[in-house]
């Protein structure tokens, strides 16, 4: 790969923040669980005409956790990004990763587990998930709920799952780095390959879930487009024509009507193409700093949010699921669910971790 590049990034700021936008487009996604009279109805029982902005909204609304295979792509770019030029130890890597995922996984997990209870023993009934069993919650204790094939579903704080799945991920990108630092594009297109390939091949009841395969495809094709930007000298014609092919597999695969060649190639093609903005925005400004900042904490808050509203309307207001209509709650929704977001993110997410690495990495000699 070339060593140097007409502008050398060091942080992909605009990338980072697409990570704020799909947690946003993902809480969206959720909004009209909010119809919810109970967990575990087979289906939500609200038109989409009747869900608050749908002219604008309902491909978000009917699509929305497609986004979540868009954070696998920008994961495995922004990994290969940090961990192809250093060396890095597995306890570093391991602590690195563990605070910065598990402080707030384990506080809205136990948040809302005390919530379901709450609404079994008031309202008699689970909000918005069931299975919050004590398997389940082990599961989700060890962040294992859709890496293993023991989950019977979504269950607590149910997003996690998409974090359970990527772990799994973290410790094959760690094993295999000798292999894609030397071959970047071939290594890691081949491990999406083979990924691929499991998946298709993984037998019903296999131990570890399908997710996990899913999760390494797109994992492995964000590090192969990193390879790809840095292959090609960062931003020039030639990256701009291999956006401009990825856009043509995305027609190409919706005319075929396959969905999995549509999110690759429209994911591949969104984080290529942020790499090339970033040229141009270097870095970013505040907006997209705050967007990359609260990303993982809007993705863990808003279902503990829900279930808060959901649980007040049941004890307070008989059941009356019809809040959710009303033109102001989908903006007062995200608004608080932004600014708990920002409020966990400042005053805990990053504090905790920065105390959690002092302790647990290695002293330097």
């Amino acid at each position: 790969m070339p060593s140097t590049m007409r502008h050398h990034v060091t942080h992909f700021g605009c990338i980072d923040a697409m990570r704020g936008i799909a947690a946003i487009c993902v809480a969206i996604f959720h909004y009209t669980r909010l119809h919810l009279p109970e967990a575990g109805l087979p289906e939500i029982s609200v038109a989409l005409a009747d869900v608050p902005y749908s002219t604008w909204l309902s491909p978000i609304y009917t699509h929305g956790e497609d986004f979540v295979r868009l954070f696998w792509v920008i994961s495995g770019f922004v990994f290969a990004h940090v961990y192809w030029q250093r060396d890095t130890s597995a306890r570093d890597f391991a602590v690195a990763r563990f605070a910065r995922l598990y402080p707030l996984h384990f506080v809205t997990l136990i948040l809302v587990a005390v919530m379901q209870i709450i609404s079994m023993k008031t309202a008699g009934h689970w909000q918005i998930v069931e299975n919050n069993d004590l398997r389940h919650f082990i599961l989700q204790l060890f962040l294992m709920d859709s890496s293993l094939g023991f989950s019977n579903g979504n269950s607590f704080n149910a997003p996690i799952w998409s974090v359970s799945a990527e772990v799994f991920v973290y410790v094959l990108f760690f094993a295999t780095l000798p292999f894609t630092k030397r071959n970047p594009l071939a290594a890691s297109g081949l491990l999406a390959m083979i990924s691929f390939a499991l998946l298709a091949q993984r037998p019903e009841g296999f131990i570890i879930g399908q997710w996990v395969f899913i999760c390494s495809v797109f994992f492995f094709a964000g590090s192969s487009c990193y390879a790809m930007y840095r292959a090609l000298g960062g931003v020039g014609p030639k990256l701009v024509a291999v956006i401009i092919a990825l856009c043509g597999l995305t027609a190409a695969g919706g005319l075929a009507g396959n969905n999995n060649m549509v999110l690759l190639s429209s994911c591949s093609a969104t984080v290529l193409a942020l790499a090339a903005v970033e040229h141009i925005v270097r870095g970013g400004g505040r907006v997209l700093r705050f967007l990359g900042d609260i990303s993982y904490s809007l993705y863990l808050v808003h279902i503990p949010l829900q279930i808060v509203a959901l649980l007040i309307v049941d004890l307070m207001f008989d059941g009356d699921r019809s809040f959710a209509n009303h033109p102001l709650t989908l903006p007062i929704y995200l608004a608080g669910s932004i600014l708990v977001a920002y409020l966990a993110n400042v005053y805990f997410e990053k504090p905790m971790g920065r105390w959690l690495r002092k302790r647990l990495e290695r002293p330097a000699p």
